[in-house]
């Protein structure tokens, strides 16, 4: 009976543990959407009007962030339903200009994306940050 028991255990750990790797691996081309915009990989009238585009630093410094970024962009935790949910991510960055002086930085920010698959593309919807 203790044998079953832990068998069944184990076998219900694996599903949990697959469910998770899925939903996790099935939002990685957002995180990645989310560093191009970061890295000015993606052009600005993309993202217009969209949640992401808090994320352009060529928005918002227009004339200053032409050099080098630094960025690290964490993943913390997915949770969703294949078409609703939330990732939490970790990030900071500092913006360059050419001369290599400072632009802008931002040091430990923890968000929360409200996420939204439309068409098999997901979408950020909403950000939530500590002010």
């Amino acid at each position: 009976m203790k044998k079953r028991i832990r068998n069944i255990l184990i076998i219900v750990l694996c599903g949990v543990v697959v469910l998770y790797a899925a939903m996790f691996f099935n939002t990685d081309s957002l995180i990645k959407e989310v560093r191009d915009v970061f890295l000015g990989k993606t052009v600005g009238s993309e993202t217009l009007g969209e949640p992401i585009n808090r994320y352009n630093l060529s928005e918002y410094y227009p004339a200053g962030v032409d050099g080098k970024i630094n960025l690290t962009l964490i993943r913390l935790f997915t949770l969703h339903d294949f078409r609703d949910g939330f990732i939490w991510a970790y990030y900071s960055y500092k913006a360059y200009d050419n001369n290599g002086g400072l632009v802008t930085s931002s040091m430990d920010i923890h968000t929360k994306w409200k996420i939204h698959k439309e068409n098999g593309k997901w979408e950020i919807v909403e950000i939530y940050e500590a002010p």
